[in-house]
C-alpha cells in the first residue's frame, strides 16, 4: 500500500485498521488555519476511499488538540464578512465531514480544545480526554458567538441547560469535569492517553466496516426523531446492509458457532 500523503498542518498516518490524524501546529496551539482545513479535507477523503481503515483518530501535538481558528484568518474574517461566511461554510462542511465518514472518528484530547477546536471534536463519535485537558466554547468570552456548529451538537451531548451554561458563561472544563456530564466518553490520566484510545479504537477496528458505517448512519439518524421513525429507520439500514454485505452476517453467525473469531472481509 502506498505512504500516506505529506500535509503541512497535520501529520497522517496509518498503522493497521486505525488511521491517525495528528494537528502538527504546537506552536500555534493547533489553530485551525485555511491549510488545516485543506488537510483535514484530504485526510477524510483519504480514510474514505481506504477500504481498509476501520477507525480515525484525531489529536493535535503539544499542549492543544485546537484552540480554534486561527487569528490571522479570525482577523480578515471580522474586517471581511462575506470572507468569514466562507470559512465557516468550510468549517461546517468539514464537522458535517467528520460525522458523515464510513468509520468511527475519535477525538483525542490531551490538552486545550475551544471554540472551533471544540466544535471539530463534537463532529466526532466520541472524545477521549486526558484529566487535566481542557475544553470549553469560549465564544462569547472572545466577543463572538457559536458559528461552527456548537448550539446544534453541544445541547445533544450535554442536554440544553448544561449548554447554555457552558456556552453563557465561556468557561473551560477539565477533562475530568467534562466525563462528569457526559460531553467526553471518559477522561484518563495524560499518560495514559494514547494507550486508552487505542485500546477503544482497537475494540472499533476488529469490526466490519460496512457494518461500522451502517451503524454510525442509524445512530446519526435517530437523533432528533421520534423513536417510530428512529426504529423504522434503524430496520431499513439493517436491510441494507444485509444486501449490502450478506457475507458478514453469515460470517459472525459461523464464528460464533463454531466458538472462533470471525474472519471479516
Amino acid at each position: 500500500m502506498a505512504d500516506p500523503p505529506s500535509h503541512r498542518a497535520l501529520n497522517f498516518t496509518i498503522a493497521g485498521q486505525v488511521a491517525s490524524a495528528t494537528f502538527a501546529r504546537p506552536d500555534q496551539r493547533n489553530s485551525l488555519s485555511e491549510e488545516a482545513l485543506d488537510d483535514i479535507g484530504d485526510v477524510l477523503r483519504s480514510v474514505q476511499a481506504n477500504g481498509t481503515i476501520r477507525v480515525l483518530v484525531l489529536g493535535g501535538e503539544g499542549d492543544a488538540f485546537s484552540s480554534g481558528l486561527d487569528d490571522d484568518l479570525l482577523e480578515r474574517g471580522y474586517a471581511d464578512p462575506e470572507y468569514f461566511e466562507h470559512v465557516l461554510t468550510r468549517l461546517a462542511a468539514t464537522c458535517f465531514s467528520l460525522e458523515s465518514l464510513d468509520v468511527p472518528v475519535i477525538a483525542k484530547v490531551g490538552g486545550l480544545a475551544v471554540g472551533a477546536g471544540l466544535e471539530l471534536a463534537l463532529a466526532c463519535d466520541v472524545i477521549v480526554a486526558a484529566t487535566d485537558a481542557r475544553l470549553g466554547d469560549g465564544h462569547l468570552s472572545a466577543g463572538t458567538v457559536p458559528g461552527g456548529g456548537a448550539s446544534a451538537r453541544l445541547p445533544r451531548r450535554v442536554g440544553i441547560q448544561r449548554a447554555r451554561e457552558l456556552i453563557y458563561s465561556g468557561r473551560t472544563l477539565s477533562g475530568e469535569e467534562a466525563a462528569s456530564i457526559g460531553l467526553v466518553l471518559c477522561a484518563v490520566p495524560a499518560p495514559e492517553l494514547d494507550a486508552v484510545t487505542q485500546a477503544l479504537a482497537a475494540s472499533f477496528a476488529d469490526k466490519p466496516r460496512i457494518a461500522l458505517a451502517t451503524a454510525k448512519r442509524q445512530i446519526n439518524r435517530a437523533v432528533g426523531v421520534d423513536t417510530p421513525t428512529g426504529v423504522e429507520q434503524e430496520r431499513r439500514e439493517l436491510i441494507r446492509y444485509l444486501r449490502e454485505a450478506p457475507g458478514e452476517a453469515k460470517e459472525g453467525l459461523r464464528a460464533r458457532r463454531e466458538g472462533r473469531s470471525a474472519a471479516w472481509s
